[in-house]
């Protein structure tokens, strides 16, 4: 009995190495990357639907450098240190996707017969999913042509459920954005007088939509504005096995 627990207690201590061992060249299973196809409708209001209050001064510009004459100098500069490389973003393989491939046609045609919608974009992509921290925003432009007041970036990042981030911009009429200027210069100013006469005829106001959702398989999911919306609609490519309709894209 001695000599089997012996035999035991050496067994169980040499195990670990052994197996370690002959897992060694083994390669773990790298996580799946899953692959996502967006189709989306981008549509105007009727110009006289009421816009409501959602209407934004555009962004302030970032500050620029100080001039040569106002520059801090130090005695005894601190040589800088290289900051280091940040690792690079994982390939999102984007592909736009083909007119015959769209799901959303007759959802397109029934906008451009109403009087109330102007759709303006029609597009689709896919791409591969990664987490929000190593997904880059994808400019509007790369993926349709949009109208020149139409502007902003999409992102699609997969968490525990998959999110689908619109980030959107259209400039408001010259005469919403002069009143929108005028305004704010005024309550802070308090001269009408002088003002009327300064109001830039450049658009200086914008609709925005601003708005992060989580999305099923298939469903057709809205972006609301008063003054545009957004239709979209996610689907996963699927290689084996169909999820079904009512499934949370995700993790």
């Amino acid at each position: 009995m001695r000599r089997l627990t012996a035999s035991l207690i050496f067994l169980a201590m040499c195990l670990p190495a052994s197996a370690q061992e002959f897992l060694g060249d083994i390669e773990p299973d790298e996580p799946e990357v899953r692959r996502y196809t967006v189709e989306m409708i981008v549509f105007l209001y009727a110009q006289e639907v009421s816009t409501g209050s959602e209407v934004f001064p555009r962004d302030e510009p970032e500050p620029g450098p100080l001039p040569l004459d106002e520059e801090l100098v130090f005695a005894d500069p601190v040589p800088a240190q290289p900051a280091p490389k940040p690792e690079p973003l994982p390939d999102m393989e984007v592909v736009l996707l083909d007119e015959a491939d769209f799901q959303l046609g007759e959802i397109m045609d029934r906008l451009e017969r109403l009087d109330v919608y102007e759709p303006v974009m029609h597009f689709g992509w896919t791409q591969a999913t990664w987490p929000e921290e190593q997904t880059e925003a994808i400019p509007l432009h790369l993926l349709a042509r949009p109208p020149a007041e139409l502007n902003g970036e999409l992102t699609l990042y997969l968490s525990r459920f998959l999110h689908l981030v619109v980030d959107l911009q259209l400039e408001a009429p010259e005469s919403m954005a002069s009143n929108v200027d005028a305004r704010e210069r005024l309550g802070n100013i308090g001269m009408a007088g002088e003002l009327l006469n300064e109001v830039s005829v450049q658009p200086a106001a914008y609709y925005r939509i601003q708005e992060n959702r989580i999305l099923k398989n298939g469903e057709l999911r809205y972006y609301d504005h008063p003054k545009f919306g957004v239709l979209a609609k996610v689907t996963r490519v699927e290689e084996e096995e169909d999820t079904g309709d009512t499934e949370l894209l995700g993790y």
